[in-house]
């Protein structure tokens, strides 16, 4: 009986980090599609939770600090896909920052607006 059991735990446990192996890929494939624009910025935030769902957000922008392209990854499970989240597209970083609630989804793009104001200011000002 407890062979089973634990056979059954162990093969449970593979599988897990099998999925999380496969899910990291998935993370590691958008960070490098989002991330082959000639110009601009990326950014990434994550918000966890110890219960409940867990959200990552990537925000692309223009120089100037527009939305080009924004995905969203949320779930509990290893079976959570970035999908596309256009809702932000054409905004500007500082105009987004007044629309995020404290929601999980708006936390995470927080952060990514955050990554991306500390490369921009870490950008030499050419202006004479």
């Amino acid at each position: 009986m407890w062979g089973w059991f634990i056979a059954l735990f162990a093969g449970i446990w593979i599988l897990q980090i099998l999925m999380t192996k496969v899910q990291l890929k998935n993370y590691q494939a958008t960070l490098k599609k989002m991330s082959k624009r000639p110009s601009g910025y990326l950014g990434v935030g994550i918000q966890k939770q110890k219960l409940g769902i867990g959200v990552i957000a990537i925000l692309v922008t223009d120089e100037d600090g527009l939305v080009i392209e924004s995905q969203l990854m949320k779930g509990v499970t290893v079976f959570s896909r970035f999908e596309a989240f256009p809702k932000y597209n054409g905004l500007h970083i500082e105009s987004l920052k007044q629309q995020l609630d404290d929601e999980p989804d708006g936390q995470a793009f927080k952060m990514a607006i955050e990554k991306i104001e500390a490369q921009m200011s870490k950008k030499p000002n050419l202006a004479v």
